[in-house]
């Protein structure tokens, strides 16, 4: 049991209340009061199941000793790389023409329920009109900043590895520790400096994380990290600096990881939200293998490309491959569905070329958020997923 004070008003006699019909029967400070306590009680995100026991006390209060059902929902996460238009292209002068087109996008997000977490780059927070554009989003209060960067975008104030010229697009983890560190602690200072929040969250950019990766994380103050693509590998042999990880066997659940590796933990400092990833339905023969294994009680066959895995990316999914993705997160149970785009994918771009390709993508964005919650999804930044599991700090 939890307790908090509730307004005489509220209990005229002894008993058991709903607390959606407290909230129903009553409004203006009264209601307030009673959403504050729930709020200080469950400590969730959203409502969860209250029963309040309220009993008359004289004078104007009454102690009310409530029940508060944790909210097992799951949490539905929209993120957001934010960043330099077009950065798949080699620019002399960075850019920042798609800002001008975020802010509506937000709106458009949180309209439907999205309460997205934008990864931003450093370049991002020093450029003045896109710094005013994230600063207007977050002054809405429907948003979180988290920290993202890329190796060879920007000069550092510090030395780091030669990159060539056009640069390579050089994996942070594969730089070294020290520099991997020094870079995300020159993000972190200046989203801090400039927009005047300190990240918790973090994924690295072109998918890096390497086991030395984690105390940088942690030395940094970031909690949550979302870089890991369950079923996906990003290594490339044509470089070292350009070879990324191979993520197809980590879990698609949340998972702890400690400094100095990438195995998935029951506990430690950095709390990973894998982005949502499912596998296709088997057919043909693929799919007579894997019931004669289910009847072995063999566990499935790993998917043979990235052709039998779906995941939440919209810039790439098609709608039926997204809500195939959220079914298959859904009947697995998983707890945290993650999102992903790119903010510079909202104007034309390499991957989304046209003006009809980007508003088919926004739709898709869209639709993702309303179908992640008719399936039962509440939805959360990065940093209050962390929360419900107690990692994200005060």
């Amino acid at each position: 049991m939890a307790y908090c004070v509730l307004p005489a008003a509220v209990a005229t006699s002894t008993g058991t209340h709903d607390i959606n019909e407290l909230l129903e029967a009553h409004d203006g400070s009264i209601a307030l009061g009673l959403r504050r306590c729930l709020s200080a009680l469950s400590g969730q995100i959203g409502p969860a199941n209250l029963t309040c026991l309220t009993t008359p006390v004289g004078g104007t209060l009454t102690l009310g000793a409530c029940d508060v059902t944790k909210d097992t929902r799951p949490m539905f996460c929209f993120t957001l790389d934010t960043e330099p238009d077009n950065l798949w292209e080699v620019q002399d002068t960075l850019k920042f023409s798609h800002f001008e087109f975020l802010a509506d996008f937000h709106s458009e997000l949180t309209r439907r329920g999205a309460r997205p977490t934008y990864l931003t780059t450093s370049e991002v927070a020093e450029d003045p009109g896109s710094r005013a554009v994230m600063l207007r989003i977050l002054e809405t209060g429907s948003a979180e900043v988290g920290a993202h960067f890329h190796t060879w975008t920007r000069p550092w104030p510090f030395t780091v590895p030669a990159l060539g010229a056009p640069p390579l697009q050089a994996m942070a983890h594969q730089l070294g520790p020290e520099v991997e560190e020094r870079m995300l602690s020159f993000t972190c200072e200046s989203l801090s400096r400039h927009l005047g929040t300190r990240p918790v969250s973090y994924r690295g950019g072109r998918w890096s994380l390497g086991r030395n990766s984690i105390g940088a994380l942690q030395n940094c103050g970031i909690k949550i990290d979302t870089t890991v693509t369950p079923g996906r590998s990003w290594t490339d042999p044509t470089h070292r600096l350009v070879d990324g990880p191979d993520y197809r066997e980590f879990p698609r659940r949340p998972f702890f990881l400690q400094p100095g590796s990438l195995e998935p933990r029951s506990s430690g400092p950095v709390l990973e939200l894998p982005v949502g990833a499912a596998h296709r339905p088997a057919t043909g023969v693929r799919s007579v293998i894997n019931a004669m294994r289910r009847r072995l009680r063999t566990p499935p066959a790993a998917p043979r490309s990235k052709l039998d895995w779906v995941w939440l990316r919209p810039t790439s999914m098609s709608l039926p491959q997204l809500s195939g993705c959220l079914r298959g997160l859904a009947a697995d149970t998983i707890p945290v569905w993650v999102a992903m785009i790119h903010s510079s994918e909202i104007i034309p771009c390499v991957p989304l070329k046209t003006d009809e390709a980007v508003r088919a993508f926004k739709e898709r964005c869209f639709r993702l958020v309303e179908e992640a919650q008719e399936l039962g999804a509440r939805c959360a930044t990065l940093r209050e997923a962390g929360e419900a599991y107690g990692n994200a700090g005060a």
